[in-house]
């Protein structure tokens, strides 16, 4: 892949992160590409430059969103089980998962990459704005992630940049 703008995390750092978040050990392994198409059910966080551009974006699956927005708040397990039979979000879990991707902006910048921060959530695919819509077309990195939330479960995560 050509080289990008931004830092791409690997499984490393993202477990390290992830650990300070959920307490204990955060299992990180390489997973397939996340499907970026809208009726894929699956979330996107994105992150703009001091311009105001869209320059980077978070993609999680709905196990993901629904274990990481529990888990940081503390919800009961079964709430993040319940939450993936469902495919439906509560806000509670929707603003904590802000949260994480918030703090994941940090793992897509180092001292030679220029700032970025987390811009939206966006819980529809199918009501992405065109300019984010574009990057995840042409995206030049992307590193994809399954991720073992501590006492919720496994969940996917691809953080793709310009």
């Amino acid at each position: 892949m050509a080289t990008t703008t931004f830092a791409l995390p690997n499984a490393t750092s993202m477990a390290k992160t992830l650990e300070m978040l959920f307490g204990g050990n955060v299992p990180v392994t390489s997973a397939k590409p996340l499907d970026t198409k809208a009726g894929s059910g699956n979330l996107v966080a994105t992150y703009v430059g001091d311009d105001g551009k869209v320059v980077a974006a978070a993609v999680c699956d709905v196990p993901f969103a629904a274990n990481a927005g529990c888990a940081l708040s503390m919800l009961p397990p079964a709430a993040a089980k319940d939450t993936i039979k469902a495919k439906k979000l509560e806000q509670t879990m929707l603003d904590n998962l802000y949260e994480v991707m918030n703090i994941l902006s940090t793992l897509l910048m180092n001292e030679r990459t220029p700032h970025l921060k987390l811009a939206d959530l966006h819980p529809d695919l199918g009501k992405l704005p065109p300019e984010a819509k574009a990057l995840l077309g042409a995206a030049k990195g992307r590193a994809d992630f399954s991720v073992n939330v501590p006492r919720y479960g496994n969940g996917n995560l691809s953080v793709l940049t310009v």
